[in-house]
């Protein structure tokens, strides 16, 4: 099946293609698929999106002033297009639409600039894609005929379902939840239809849970892996490294887990000898291969608690794993590190391993507890007796290099997990997941947070090292945030008594207030506030031929921002690695050594170099064409869509074990904490599940309470009563909604000072606190 989006991809920016060349690419065998792509191809000609000739020669049109956006709609009815080129937001009322829904990727045309403070408007001109199959929906009966009504309040549609699916509806309301594969999404006047694949209920345990959150986040499908064998590394020019005691760190407890790197160190001249081994996957992949396709098609590897949806096959996974005692392949990193946690040398190249021992977060603990230069050895540590020197080696490096990069810049802050059994795998630091704009704070005694931090810093080494050599690749990035105003969390650090330094003009390093606050006991609720003004990581095309920003020359590690890095190290984890890692192996062994090829003196081009010194193509046209369409704008299109899925199901998944959590304490009074104020009432956390419950202004009957949003607190009239963060009060638990994410509470008795000791006010013009 084809989509317009895949259309446009094949198309080239300049010239055009024949329909039969057009019909090959898309891989159309039968007549019904070649005539709904001349349907297509028609109507995107009347739209002006393409050029299509009497001679079925197709082409983009000349004049295209369509913007690709992604829709994102309010449950109260409110569109918008949010543009792929970080441009301003496009107003879209319902009636433009184009029966898109939310989430999906669709062509717009602004009908109406803005003006002041007003966003543009626009129309969609056409759907590039669905994002979703299949809708997590309630079955109702509507004239006499089965309806689902999509429990996502954002999709402004109903779905009509065939007659037979009558039979699944159940006179409790609360166990008529359905998955709903879509067969026609609506066009014109007609309703999208669709057929019931599986019964729902909350009544079916975790499992069940689980598999409402797959289907609310269309995780859903579970195709089959094609049986293709899988391919060997080769075995020329590796190094051979099997005699080096490197070791495997590992957290998890399933067995389905993503694959992780091997680590070693050594002290050396006052600093360190890193080596950072990482599984050869790409190497055992026919790209373009049904494997390959299907790798793609999941992109990410996926926690779902207790087990895993694996981003590889088992084939592929078994293959590529290390273990203890066993030789296996690997592409490495080597550096140098000073005593300042600066990378001053590296080299990248293939390799064998052999690693010696499997570190757990008990044996990692008793190793950080053990005292220097004690000669007893506890039982639970005596298997890795030989390797202790080696893990204290890790363990401080590691802090060196994590505090070298967050004097650099990258932002570290608390996860803050819910203190509940439940959670599985979702506890432990997750190398290369990187969902969001921030790195859990880095915490030794879990084996796989080393292992994100040194996978990190290999990131963003590789990231300079293609750069110098001009190398294409797929960047993990995001907009530069250094300095900006965030009024709002100085408005509750203040309040919370939290010590804020701040310039004449209102404006704090980002950085350094979140500095500010790592010693206030009040720092969760203030963290929790910061990340919502922390900008998520995306991927981007990285060409080789950019130069870096000089305003960033003298401030990063390496002359590299940390915003920036090259993922490459967790293949196991995501597709972008293996591709990036793609790269890499066919830089190492097919790229050009020497500027003339018939010289015997060839530079090893994994090692660090200046860029003065590289003054050749390392890559033939051919192959820099393989390497761009490999990083095609769809290929990082679909790279983020299934980035953000993933973190949607993780947050997901989270809040319905926390929900479950909260529902065995109905009816009961129980101590919170309010982590955020609104005009509406006010948000309450509740422990140990950390699960946020609204009460409702309308139940505070005591008084009459205004909102002032200077001081962002709900305040009584006459009593002078008030609520705001940080405040703990009593709140009696009314109501769980599973479905929509919501906790009822009432308050019971809180401890809300009336009387407060200083007042805080916001100047709106000038934004300083005074």
């Amino acid at each position: 099946m084809f989509t317009v989006a895949k259309i446009l991809e094949m198309l080239p920016r300049e010239g055009g293609v024949e329909l039969k060349t057009l019909e090959k690419m898309l891989k159309l065998t039968k007549k019904i698929e070649r005539t709904r792509l001349d349907i297509a191809l028609n109507a995107l000609a009347k739209l002006k999106i393409i050029e299509k000739d009497n001679e079925n020669f197709v082409k983009r049109s000349l004049d295209e002033k369509a913007i690709k956006a992604s829709i994102r709609c309010s449950s109260k009815g409110y569109c918008f297009a949010v543009r792929d080129d970080g441009e301003e937001d496009i107003y879209i009322r319902e009636n433009f639409l184009n029966h898109a829904w939310h989430g999906d990727k669709v062509l717009v045309k602004v009908t109406k600039e803005g003006v002041r403070r007003r966003s543009p408007e626009g129309e969609v001109l056409c759907i590039l894609q669905r994002a979703r199959t299949n809708i997590l929906a309630s079955l109702v009966i509507n004239d006499g005929h089965p309806t689902a009504k999509p429990l996502d309040e954002r999709i402004l549609s109903t779905i009509e379902l065939p007659e037979k699916d009558s039979k699944y509806i159940n006179s409790n309301k609360e166990n008529n939840i359905i998955d709903v594969k879509i067969n026609r999404y609506p066009l014109a006047q007609l309703l999208a239809k669709g057929e019931i694949v599986r019964k729902l209920s909350l009544d079916d345990g975790p499992e069940g849970d689980l598999e409402i959150i797959k289907t609310k986040y269309n995780l859903s499908s579970n195709d089959s892996p094609p049986n293709v064998s899988v391919k060997k590394p080769l075995t020329k020019q590796r190094k051979n490294l099997e005699d080096q005691p490197t070791l495997l760190f590992r957290s998890w407890y399933s067995e389905e887990s993503p694959l992780l790197a091997s680590i070693y160190a050594e002290p050396n001249e006052g600093g360190f000898k890193l080596w950072v081994h990482v599984p050869a996957v790409s190497e055992r992949i026919n790209l373009g291969s049904k494997l390959d396709e299907w790798i793609k098609s999941r992109s990410k590897s996926i926690c779902l608690g207790s087990t895993w949806q694996n981003l590889l096959n088992s084939k592929l996974h078994d293959a590529a794993a290390f273990k203890v005692d066993e030789v296996n392949s690997a592409i490495t990193i080597e550096m140098l590190i000073n005593k300042e946690g600066d990378a001053t040398n590296w080299d990248f190249y293939q390799s064998t391993i052999k690693p010696v021992a499997m570190i757990d977060e008990e044996q990692l603990k008793i190793v950080i507890k053990r005292k220097p230069g004690a000669k007893t050895i506890p039982v639970k540590i005596k298997s890795i007796k030989n390797s202790i020197n080696t893990i204290e080696s890790i363990i401080f490096l590691s802090n060196l290099v994590n505090n070298t990069l967050m004097e650099a810049g990258l932002i570290e802050l608390d996860p803050d997990l819910p203190k509940i059994s439940n959670l599985k795998d979702l506890i432990y630091s997750s190398p290369g997941s990187d969902l969001d704009g921030w790195m859990p704070s880095f915490n030794m005694s879990d084996p796989q947070s080393i292992i994100s931090l040194l996978t990190k810093y290999s990131n963003i080494i590789l990231s300079k090292h293609f750069k110098t050599y001009n190398i294409d690749s797929i960047n993990l990035s995001k907009t530069f945030q250094e300095n900006f105003q965030v009024n709002d969390i100085i408005k509750s650090a203040l309040l919370l008594d939290t010590k804020i330094t701040v310039n004449e003009d209102g404006i704090v390093s980002f950085t350094e207030l979140l500095k500010s606050v790592k010693a206030s006991p009040n720092k969760h609720f203030i963290q929790k506030l910061a990340k919502n003004y922390i900008l998520d990581y995306s991927y981007k095309y990285s060409s080789g031929d950019e130069e870096y920003p000089n305003k960033y020359s003298n401030s990063k590690p390496f002359n590299l921002p940390l915003y920036d890095e090259t993922p490459w190290s967790n293949p196991g984890m995501n597709y972008a690695d293996i591709i990036n890692q793609y790269i890499l192996c066919k830089f190492l062994v097919e790229g050009k050594q020497n500027k003339n090829i018939k010289s015997a003196d060839h530079r090893p081009l994994g090692r660090k170099c200046s860029s003065s010194d590289i003054d050749w193509q390392i890559f033939t046209n051919t192959q820099k064409s393989v390497i761009r369409k490999l990083c095609s704008e769809s290929q990082i299109t679909e790279l983020n869509t299934k980035r953000n899925q993933a973190k949607n199901f993780r947050e997901g998944l989270i809040s319905i074990i926390q929900l479950r959590s909260v529902e065995k304490n109905i009816n009961q009074i129980i101590q919170g904490t309010i982590t955020g104020v609104q005009s509406y009432g006010f948000f309450v956390e509740i422990e140990p599940s950390l699960a946020e419950g609204l009460v409702h202004v309308s139940s505070l009957d005591d008084d009459w309470y205004e909102y002032r949003s200077r001081q962002n607190l709900l305040v009584g009239r006459k009593n002078k009563k008030t609520y705001q963060i940080g405040d703990n009060v009593n709140v009696r638990i009314q109501k769980v909604d599973l479905l929509r994410n919501q906790i009822d509470l009432d308050l019971y008795d809180d401890e809300s000072k009336t009387n407060r000791d200083k007042e805080i006010s916001i100047d709106s013009d000038s934004n300083i606190i005074k």
